[in-house]
């Protein structure tokens, strides 16, 4: 029987997704680098030496924060990312971005590519596929929307975007989909729901979702883990409804939830829902037949630190 431990971790603004089966192991999404020692922490009480993979499912710092340091410090046998090409017109704090920011991030995504080939890791940041799977333990991961949307309104003459830097790289995060005994989970990174008229653009995690159900006849998702941090315009009425959450894993704190409409929406969605959230608690779910957590008391670094 299948057997799958998720480890969220105590992240604010921020995802840190430990994957555990039959003592094989992989990330998705590193943090913030402020993170760094109690992700490190984590995983040296779990006695970890290697990885089998981590999925990389954007290019913002607060998911690969810590890729460089744990590829440096760990065995990692691949890493799944989508090439950069620093043609964003937003920085991952949602601000515009400039030059000197295009430039700053390229250098890091240069560097990240430069550790795996020192380390011999396997990299693919050019998946050719609109879906592609991953196994840890003969457990399958479904990434969706692998393609590079910027890139493609970036690059096609047609476009009325052609060659301007614009939009935010969270119009490119990979979702991923995880069936456990017919438990269904799904990651949804930095997935956009965004209202925007720009077809190539629009309800992206809808559109996942709408994926996902038709290929494996399914109604709802078990275990979910917010699209944006739980972040408003994201996590919209309709997502929630068809998501129907049993569990909705907010990894941010009520500071930034309070003007967003998403617990509403998700407790509309399903009166029952647990939603939890990762500003004082680490959680483990294990999942076989049922699906069970557990929660660890633990502060985020972000409240310790006095993060803006």
């Amino acid at each position: 029987m299948q057997k799958l431990k998720i480890h969220f971790l105590n992240t604010i603004w921020s995802d840190a997704i430990l994957l555990e089966s039959d003592n094989h192991f992989a990330m998705v999404d590193t943090g913030s680098s402020f993170y760094y020692p109690m992700i490190k922490e984590y995983l040296d009480n779990l006695h970890i030496k290697k990885l089998d993979f981590i999925i990389l499912t954007h290019f913002h710092s607060d998911h690969y924060g810590n890729l460089e340091k744990i590829i440096s410090e760990y065995q990692v046998d691949s890493l799944y990312l989508k090439h950069y090409y620093g043609i964003e017109g937003s920085t991952g704090s949602g601000t515009k971005s400039d030059e000197e920011y295009v430039e700053g991030e390229i250098l890091k995504y240069q560097a990240i590519l430069l550790a795996c080939q020192k380390t011999e890791i396997n990299y693919l940041d050019e998946l050719n596929s609109n879906e592609t799977i991953i196994y840890l333990n003969n457990i399958p991961l479904e990434l969706y929307d692998i393609k590079n949307r910027l890139f493609e309104l970036y690059t096609n003459p047609d476009s009325e975007f052609y060659g301007q830097r614009r939009f935010s790289e969270n119009f490119n995060s990979i979702g991923i989909f995880i069936n456990i005994n017919n438990n269904y989970i799904f990651l949804g990174g930095d997935v956009t729901c965004s209202k925007t008229d720009i077809l190539a653009l629009k309800g992206l995690s809808l559109e996942m979702i709408n994926q996902i159900y038709q290929k494996h006849q399914i109604d709802h998702i078990d275990i979910y883990k917010t699209c944006h941090h739980g972040g408003g315009g994201t996590n919209t009425p309709e997502l929630c409804q068809l998501i129907k959450a049993k569990y909705a894993i907010i990894t941010n704190t009520n500071r930034w939830l309070d003007n967003y409409d998403t617990f509403d929406n998700l407790k509309k969605a399903k009166s029952d829902v647990e939603i939890l959230q990762t500003d004082y608690y680490q959680y483990i779910f294990e999942i076989d037949t049922t699906i069970n957590y557990q929660k660890i008391y633990k502060e985020s670094l972000f409240i310790t630190l006095k993060k803006d």
